[in-house]
């Protein structure tokens, strides 16, 4: 595995500098790659389309929510309409209990869903980084990532951080999913 450092550049011209930048500071091209992270979603990396079974590690726990909310809003709804005029008999309990089941989803969704937070990230409920140009260095030489993290940071990186990966021509299993490591510990360096 190498010790890889990236960052995402919402500017193609702040990217290139940063190549450039890269190579004065002693990088070889082989220590260098630049490609583009498609938007969270849209990474087709699941048969079906999308990134993941869930569209968020926030949203994990939606679906029970949804059930347990339809749940509760049927059994109101129902009695609703049981207190409703009883002209109307069944089709008031019916449509209340369906009224009641379907705001009580949305309202049991909505409770259950919230922004992901990096720490809880995996493949199957990720916290997708922004789309943008990442910028990637194989930092494998003695010294390389904090002279990587300092230009990167330097030319307006945003998202800098660390992985381990394979690299072979770049970096080839780069997966959009997940985060990168915050590399605070190596400003000390």
């Amino acid at each position: 595995m190498s010790r890889i450092i990236a960052g995402r550049f919402d500017a193609t011209l702040d990217a290139d500098a940063a190549l450039e930048a890269l190579r004065r500071e002693g990088f070889n091209r082989d220590e260098i790659d630049s490609f583009y992270v498609a938007p969270p979603g849209q990474n087709a990396m699941t048969p079906l389309g999308g990134d993941a079974p869930q569209a968020s590690a926030g949203s994990r726990f939606a679906g029970f929510g949804a059930i347990a909310g339809a749940l509760i809003g049927g059994l109101i709804g129902m009695l609703i309409g049981l207190a409703i005029d009883g002209r109307y008999g069944a089709v008031a309990v019916l449509f209340a209990a369906g009224v009641g089941a379907y705001v009580g989803s949305f309202l049991g969704t909505m409770g259950n869903v919230r922004g992901g937070r990096r720490a809880e990230a995996s493949v199957e409920h990720p916290v997708e980084p922004k789309a943008g140009r990442l910028i990637a260095v194989n930092a494998e030489r003695p010294g390389m990532e904090a002279r990587a993290l300092k230009v990167l940071r330097e030319l307006g990186a945003r998202d800098v951080g660390r992985a381990d990966g394979t690299w072979r021509n770049g970096w080839k299993d780069f997966d959009p999913r997940l985060p990168l490591r915050r590399p605070d510990r190596l400003d000390a360096h």
